[in-house]
């Protein structure tokens, strides 16, 4: 073989790093992307202004008609545990009643409050989160196709890439796709298939890697 073409072979598999993890194509930032993903779930966490704690089980404190009267009393309830019963309806919550002493907004007395307490059923612990966490994992992202991406360059003494992608949610389970708790959660567009993104990915030692897991 001629030697003159040896040595630009040679420097173009090496400015390529001869299809390794460090170079810039798309296959090498779907792999990166979709294990950025794999580990970042899609959720649903309930919130409240009444809720006692961060964790499971939450006991919720009601208004009682003495104070608003039945109807609006009902009324303010239902909006404060609405997040909530979606979750029950789903079947990964489960609600029981229960009372607990509260002080009048003045301070001066004590009086007892009736509660809704809710707590996780085994579909409900199997997607929590966190032990100290409301939230539920409905699913992940996994790259349908990367559209494009940025030439590397330097930017405060790193090599980045802007990547250009499309995303479906996978693993979803049943009681995340139910209409209600669609709706209530606003989850259309969470969980709607080849969804554009982008995101800033990082050259590492050991390969491309999403800039949210460069000190991970």
């Amino acid at each position: 073989m001629n030697r003159k073409l040896i040595a630009p072979a040679v420097l173009a598999c090496f400015l390529a790093a001869c299809g390794s993890s460090k170079e810039a194509s798309n296959s090498n930032f779907e792999k990166a992307l979709n294990k950025h993903y794999a580990k970042e779930c899609i959720t649903v966490e309930p919130v409240t202004l009444s809720g006692d704690g961060n964790k499971y089980p939450v006991t919720i404190v009601l208004q009682t008609k003495d104070s608003y009267g039945e109807a609006k009393a009902d009324a303010m309830n239902a909006q404060t545990t609405r997040y909530f019963d979606g979750l029950v309806d789903a079947g990964v919550l489960a609600v029981s009643t229960g009372t607990k002493q509260e002080k009048s907004w003045l301070g001066n007395r004590e009086f007892t409050a009736p509660t809704k307490i809710y707590s996780l059923t085994g579909a409900g612990k199997k997607a929590l989160v966190q032990p100290d966490s409301l939230a539920l994992c409905i699913g992940h992202y996994k790259v349908d196709d990367v559209t494009r991406f940025s030439e590397p360059s330097n930017a405060l003494g790193h090599t980045i890439s802007e990547v250009a992608f499309t995303v479906s949610p996978v693993d979803v389970p049943d009681w995340a796709k139910d209409d209600k708790l669609t709706k209530l959660y606003r989850l259309d567009q969470r969980l709607s298939a080849h969804a554009k993104a982008n995101r800033t990915m990082v050259l590492a030692s050991d390969g491309w890697i999403d800039s949210a897991d460069f000190n991970n």
